[in-house]
């Protein structure tokens, strides 16, 4: 099992007697809501979970431990390993000893049914208690205030591994969104058209790089993860759109997951994006079996999504025209925002809050007003991330600013 981190408290006679106790816990998550023990004396949760008896394994150890402590039971298929904890220091009943726990996490899932629990003497008497969280930001936010009064390891132990089960479940949890999302679309050829785009910007990363992203590499931007939103955007548009006469839903979403994948190329060449895209799509509709006329048609697509001034051309193709509203739509609202304050962060060292607004104010602001959008489904998403934009920009002014309240600008 990896290990997560090591906790030493370096209190201890290194030559004392070394005293075992391991234990194992569980990370329970169910109905998107995560099972801990509430402990009233310090204030704080924990995991369920508890010592390893002799003659049983960390995983049995965990299932018996949930049970007696909770009342739930675990499904024994769905144990699986997160991490250990590795615990030395003083040996409260021996000061020449060394107490050392390993700690052992696990994933578990428990079915609906619930029998009596059995708490131990120690469990009644620190008034443990099993509780159901929405999320595990308020019980880490309670045990780091628990830990800075009272400096109980264990309570430490708990919160440092509760951050890292939290990234995980928020990425499983994303991860989920997602899939069913995919789902929704409707093909199944899109997960394998999703994944050969990912690779194909992956594979033209250069040293040092991380990810395909213009100007915005310094943060992590990626064109993969922009171009799944703006799958999601162009998905919004067509269900938000009344007359569908011209479009062509299939080929929308295939020419949205393919309208970047150019970078790949382009970031080495130099060429437009958009045009290098077109041979890249083709081939990989031709080659999974695409009729060779409609290949053409969906490469099209792609080789014209970054000829934005066409928009206002009344002739120009319906799905040209939504893919082009998709793609303008995800770059700015608060997401524009975030990104702008990563960018001013990321290249100035010295940067303040005063840099961000002057930012926003000189550059985002003016930008997300300049509606470049077309159709009115466009427009009223364009609007509608427009205003939360503003009443960001102007309670981040008062938040930030004496007199914020009465600011004295120019124009």
């Amino acid at each position: 099992m990896r290990e997560l981190f090591r906790m030493d408290r370096q209190n201890y006679n290194p030559e004392g007697n070394v005293y075992r106790r391991p234990s194992a816990r569980a990370v329970i998550l169910k109905d998107g809501k995560v099972l801990l023990n509430y402990v009233s004396k310090f204030d704080c949760y924990e995991f369920p979970g508890g010592g390893i008896e002799a003659g049983e394994t960390p995983e049995q150890a965990v299932q018996r431990e949930v049970t007696e402590e909770t009342g739930r039971i675990v499904v024994p298929e769905s144990v699986r390993e997160f991490g250990i904890v590795i615990r030395r220091q003083q040996d409260s009943k021996d000061p020449d000893g060394i107490f050392e726990q390993e700690n052992y996490y696990y994933f578990c899932d428990v079915t609906d049914e619930c029998v009596p629990r059995k708490p131990d003497e120690h469990e009644i008497l620190d008034g443990a208690e099993p509780v159901w969280v929405e999320s595990l930001a308020i019980p880490i936010h309670r045990n780091r205030k628990a830990f800075g009064r009272l400096g109980e390891p264990f309570i430490q132990r708990e919160m440092r591994v509760m951050d890292m089960a939290d990234k995980a479940l928020r990425k499983q949890s994303w991860k989920m969104t997602e899939d069913a999302a995919i789902r929704s679309l409707g093909s199944a050829d899109y997960r394998g058209m999703l994944s050969f785009v990912e690779h194909t910007l992956e594979g033209s990363q250069t040293e040092g790089e991380k990810a395909i992203g213009v100007h915005k590499l310094e943060f992590g931007y990626t064109r993969y993860e922009h171009t799944k939103r703006v799958l999601g955007w162009a998905k919004r548009l067509y269900d938000a759109t009344p007359d569908k006469a011209g479009l062509r839903y299939e080929d929308l979403m295939i020419a949205t997951i393919f309208h970047d994948v150019g970078r790949a190329v382009a970031l080495q060449t130099g060429e437009d994006h958009a045009q290098a895209g077109v041979p890249i799509t083709r081939n990989w509709l031709l080659s999974n079996g695409y009729d060779p006329a409609r290949a053409e048609y969906i490469a099209g697509l792609v080789g014209s999504h970054s000829e934005k001034w066409r928009m206002h051309d009344p002739a120009i193709d319906r799905n040209l025209l939504m893919l082009m509203e998709a793609d303008l739509l995800d770059d700015m609202g608060l997401l524009g925002i975030v990104m702008d304050t990563m960018i001013v962060r990321a290249r100035k060292t010295d940067a303040t809050f005063f840099d961000c607004y002057n930012h926003y104010e000189c550059y985002t602001h003016p930008m997300q007003h300049d509606c470049p959008v077309v159709t009115k489904e466009a427009r009223a998403f364009w609007d509608m991330k427009t205003e939360s934009t503003d009443r960001f920009v102007e309670q981040y002014r008062k938040d930030i600013l004496l007199g914020g309240e009465n600011y004295i600008g120019y124009r």
